[in-house]
Formats: C-alpha cells, sequence, structure tokens
C-alpha cells in the first residue's frame, strides 16, 4: 500500500465515515426524514395563513390535490400546502458539537411546487405574505435561534442555504442538496443553532416538499482510524529503508567482486 494511496483511501475514508454509514455524527438526530410525522420539528404559520406543513405521502399534495412526486426515502416527507394566501416555517435546534472536525455538512432533499407564473422576491427581503408585494419564494437558513421564525436580518441569518430567485423552474421533483457548514460550525462549537426551512405563497398556491434532513460531522473514531492508517505507512517506510539497508538474514549489503 503506496502513502499516496492510504492518503486518498484515508479522505475517501473521512468524507464516507461523515456522511454515511456508522461513523457518521448527527447533529440533526431527530427524524430528518420524516418517518415519524414531524416528531422534534416545529412548525410557525404566519397569522392570518391557509395551510400549514402537512406530512406527504404518496403523490397528491396534503391540501390542494396537487399532484406531487412520492417521497425520495421511506414512506413520508414534509410539505407545505395551502388553499390560500400564507407564509409557513419548519424547524429544529441543534447543538453544535465541541469536538474537533474537519468536515460538517447540511444534507436535504427538495420538491418545488410552485403553481403561479413565476417566484417572487420583495426587494426589501421578507417571508411576509401579507403586504401588497408579490411575494412566492422558498428559502433554507441556518438561524439564530432567539431571532423569530420569519425573521430574514442579516444579524439573524447566519447561512442562508438556498433560497428560489425568479426565473427558476416552477415544478421540478425531489432535489437533493449539499450545502458546507464547515467554517460556520466550527466558528459556533457548543452553541445552539435554528435550521429553519420557510415557504411564502400570496401570488398562488405552492409546495415545498423536503425529505432527508441531515446535519452531520466525521466521528472521532474516523479520524482515529486515518490516523493509524497514515501511522502504518510511515512504519511500513521505515521498515523498508532498514531492508534496503541490510540484506535479508540481517547481512550487510556488498558489491560483487
Amino acid at each position: 500500500m503506496t502513502p499516496n494511496f492510504t492518503r486518498a483511501l484515508c479522505t475517501a475514508l473521512l468524507v464516507a465515515a461523515a456522511f454515511a454509514g456508522p461513523a457518521r455524527a448527527q447533529i440533526i438526530t431527530v427524524n430528518g426524514g420524516f418517518e415519524n410525522g414531524l416528531t422534534g420539528w416545529t412548525v410557525v404559520d404566519q397569522v392570518g395563513s391557509n395551510g400549514t406543513v402537512f406530512v406527504q405521502s404518496g403523490t397528491v399534495s396534503p391540501s390542494s390535490g396537487f399532484p406531487v412526486p412520492a417521497p425520495p426515502e421511506g414512506s413520508n416527507a414534509a410539505m407545505t400546502d395551502s388553499q390560500g394566501p400564507g407564509s409557513h416555517v419548519l424547524f429544529q435546534d441543534f447543538i453544535v458539537p465541541t469536538t474537533n472536525f474537519n468536515i460538517a455538512q447540511l444534507r436535504f432533499s427538495i420538491f418545488t411546487g410552485n403553481r403561479a407564473n413565476a417566484f417572487f422576491t420583495p426587494a426589501t427581503p421578507s417571508l411576509d405574505f401579507s403586504t401588497p408585494t408579490l411575494n412566492q419564494q422558498i428559502r433554507i437558513d441556518i438561524m439564530n435561534p432567539a431571532a423569530s421564525p420569519f425573521s430574514v436580518a442579516a444579524a439573524d441569518v447566519l447561512l442562508n442555504a438556498y433560497q428560489s430567485k425568479p426565473g427558476d423552474p416552477l415544478v421540478y421533483g425531489y432535489t437533493p442538496y449539499i450545502v458546507d457548514l464547515t467554517s460556520l460550525l466550527a466558528a459556533n462549537q457548543g452553541q445552539t443553532l435554528r435550521l429553519r426551512f420557510a415557504e411564502t405563497d400570496n401570488v398562488f398556491n405552492m409546495q415545498m416538499g423536503l425529505d432527508s434532513v441531515s446535519v452531520a460531522v466525521p466521528e472521532p473514531g474516523s479520524l482515529a482510524l486515518c490516523g493509524l492508517a497514515l501511522g502504518a505507512v510511515a512504519w511500513r517506510r521505515q521498515w523498508a529503508n532498514r531492508r534496503r539497508a541490510v540484506g535479508v538474514g540481517g547481512r550487510q549489503n556488498s558489491s560483487p567482486l
């Protein structure tokens, strides 16, 4: 096993261990696939909103009856739906671990079902559906947990992970996204942060479907495995150098006469 190969393998193990299999340390630990309904999540609907966040199963939207794709993982997903305008938030708070980590990622799959003719984002950012300004958007943020669930103030939004934009496709199936959180989480170790999914529609119906939500970092054990692997390579290199310096069985190498 060459040093370059082992380093490449170690890197691959780190990535795999961080985001798949038993060595993955999940920060979002409660019901990221919504198989237990909305347990562990908090739903907030702006006062006066029609609709809410539902559990989706099957291929029909929970309230308005539009065709939607089946959940991509398991039997359930979470989905906003309504028969009138509204603003809806789904969030979960999490504590950033204090252990060192090299990688941290947010992963999710999202379905967008915008039944209006476009996305609309107010010039002054807002998740308020009740204003005369056209507001038809989806956004996903890492937030200060002390902020209002509907806040979009720069001081409250620590990282915008996703936002629909005018010109985006209106209806498209569940699509996986990966967002790097390494720097943000490293700067907030031991702190409580909030993962927020928000949808606002005051033009026409819109569904936001969510599944396979996770925030994860590698467990310390996966880092230790890589350290052992690199240590083994160093030992093998030293042993090979010694064997080249002396003959097999300990005899000194010499040139033929």
